[in-house]
């Protein structure tokens, strides 16, 4: 007890002396209170690094230390210099006394910490450490520092790096741009959790997500790197400097999470060019068609006609508006809404078009116009003119059966004239005033004919010279429709002239039923033209309006379908003639 006693006393003792002389190194000299250790003496210094790999934006700590068997004294601070790749910010230092085979030694310690100033691998330099006068080295050995974007596993060299990208630095307006967030990595992490990507907040963009292909694999520097991809479509929505905040990527490593970030994207955003502006445009972005299409070729008077208007492209499908429809004269144009069937990369309209005059309706070229941010300049697109037959509406017949009443009653009050006249003309006749009839001899005869029996004569010849064809049959059961007293039912007539129609379609075509759709086929297979088949379609149906929703029908507008009919007999039996010929 005594011996562990004089030696705690020893060892604060010399704790005290050592102290004194570190803060106060002037008193060694001149009290001589320290003697000279041997030249012996065994003096170990270390200088360790750790950790050996940081990013950039990390710090790195060194540690160094000289140690002795002995009491060691006259310590001088250590001497290195790691600029410019790294700046060494002193920590703090220690002193550690020891029991050395019963003798006081003493420790010194240093903590530094290093802020790297450039990426790459650095061999530090040797550091110096002086004890009594002799000097001692150290080398901490090498680091590598890589960016903030990756990180490299010391022990299997494994490297995952991120990066970010736009496809443009100078975007416009409103105009998209693909912003793509890349994970690159040599070897996948061994560990459950997967990383986890965190990408800016964007507030300066209008974002829309695109879907990304799966993972696939690049050559980079000799190594082969799998890629994963983030891709958004940005539209920026204010001009000026913006910048782009760095993504993050978290990796949950075995030692901690890390994170990579990569570097921040500035932009500069551009407002659309004034030169060059045209009048029609109304603010679309992008690269775009137009097209057009009606439900039909033809519609009746009165009656609704649907047109569809579908602009489709690349761009910000937020700026597109609703195309503007030139004037068409005689139209009432509603609308136009927009349709159900529109997609992200197209929009669709329909508009209402009310034709109200009869024959045929153009409707004209629509224009579109849109900024081309691709090749930065106003450009037109257009649809082409689409026609369409405006037909006669049928229940215009019953406004014509209406206004024909008036002309009936004048009809009968003429009517009626005629005969007091005849009865009166007979009266006069029979008081002796005969007419004298103008005769012309006959030349065959010598006797004189009158003019009805010559009209007479002239019929009867022509009926015989006449052959007798599907076409002569036909005209003359029309010409019976005419001259005989139709009734004023028009459900008879309508059955009459359909049967005119389907006979004589039945005796050059072969056709073998009465039906629309079958004449149709038929008409078409034969080389039938587009309008001469227009009009069959349209006389086939207007009967069968007659036969099964029967209206009244007028003499006007019977002679007047009667007369369509025969026009398109004689058409067809032209092109037959010419065909034969």
């Amino acid at each position: 007890m005594k011996r562990i006693g004089r030696l705690l006393n020893q060892i604060s003792g010399a704790a005290f002396v050592y102290l004194l002389l570190m803060h106060f190194p002037f008193l060694a000299t001149a009290q001589g209170v320290v003697k000279r250790e041997s030249t012996q003496t065994n003096i170990n210094v270390a200088a360790i690094v750790s950790p050996r790999h940081i990013q950039f934006g990390e710090r790195a700590r060194l540690d160094l230390t000289i140690s002795g068997e002995t009491f060691i004294k006259h310590i001088e601070a250590p001497q290195f210099n790691f600029l410019p790749a790294f700046l060494a910010v002193p920590l703090h230092s220690e002193t550690t006394p020891r029991l050395e085979a019963d003798k006081i030694a003493v420790s010194m310690a240093w903590a530094y910490e290093l802020i790297p100033q450039a990426i790459g691998d650095f061999a530090l330099s040797d550091i110096r450490f002086a004890y009594q006068g002799t000097p001692y080295f150290a080398n901490p050995g090498s680091i590598r520092v890589s960016g903030a974007d990756t990180y490299i596993d010391v022990s299997t060299n494994a490297i995952h790096q991120v990066e970010a990208e736009v496809n443009t630095s100078e975007p416009y307006l409103n105009a998209p741009l693909t912003y793509t967030f890349r994970y690159l990595y040599t070897t996948v992490l061994p560990t459950r959790e997967s990383p986890t990507p965190l990408l800016p907040a964007l507030s300066d963009f209008r974002v829309e997500e695109i879907s990304t292909s799966p993972s696939q694999t690049r050559q980079i520097r000799g190594k082969t790197f799998w890629i994963e991809e983030h891709v958004r479509q940005l539209y920026p929505q204010k001009t000026g400097q913006l910048i782009i905040e760095p993504a993050e990527l978290v990796l949950p490593l075995r030692s901690g999470r890390k994170t990579l970030k990569t570097k921040p994207l500035k932009l500069t955003v551009q407002p659309l060019p004034e030169t060059g502006e045209l009048q029609q445009f109304s603010g679309a972005i992008g690269e775009y068609q137009i097209s057009a299409q009606v439900a039909r070729s033809w519609v009746e008077a009165g009656n609704p006609l649907m047109l569809s208007v579908r602009v489709s492209g690349r761009g910000n499908m937020k700026t597109i508006t609703a195309p503007k429809l030139p004037p068409i004269p005689g139209v009432i144009v509603n609308g136009p809404e927009i349709t159900k069937d529109s997609t992200p990369t197209s929009l669709a309209y329909t508009y209402t078009l009310i034709p109200s005059q009869r024959g045929v309706l153009h409707i004209p070229t629509i224009e579109y116009t849109y900024f081309n941010p691709s090749r930065a300049v106003y450009a037109t697109t257009q649809t082409a003119p689409i026609p369409v037959s405006v037909r006669p509406n049928p229940n215009d017949a019953v406004e014509d059966e209406t206004d024909g009443s008036a002309w009936g009653l004048w009809s009968i009050l003429f009517a009626l004239l005629i005969v007091v006249l005849g009865i009166g003309g007979y009266l006069w006749y029979r008081t002796g005033f005969v007419i004298p009839t103008r005769r012309t001899p006959n030349a065959k005869t010598g006797t004189d004919t009158s003019d009805s029996q010559r009209r007479r004569n002239r019929r009867t010849q022509d009926t015989d010279t006449e052959p007798v064809t599907p076409a002569s049959q036909a005209r003359e059961a029309l010409s019976a429709l005419v001259n005989s007293d139709t009734p004023e039912n028009a459900t008879t007539f309508a059955n009459a002239l359909a049967h005119v129609l389907y006979q004589y379609l039945e005796d050059i075509f072969d056709l073998s039923q009465r039906n629309i759709d079958i004449a149709r086929e038929v008409c078409t297979h034969a080389g039938i033209s587009e309008p001469i088949l227009r009009e069959i379609i349209d006389l086939l149906t207007k009967c069968d309006y007659h036969r099964f929703a029967p209206v009244p029908l007028s003499v006007d507008a019977r002679n007047a379908l009667i007369a369509r009919a025969e026009t398109v007999i004689n058409e067809i039996e032209n092109l037959q003639n010419a065909h034969d010929a």
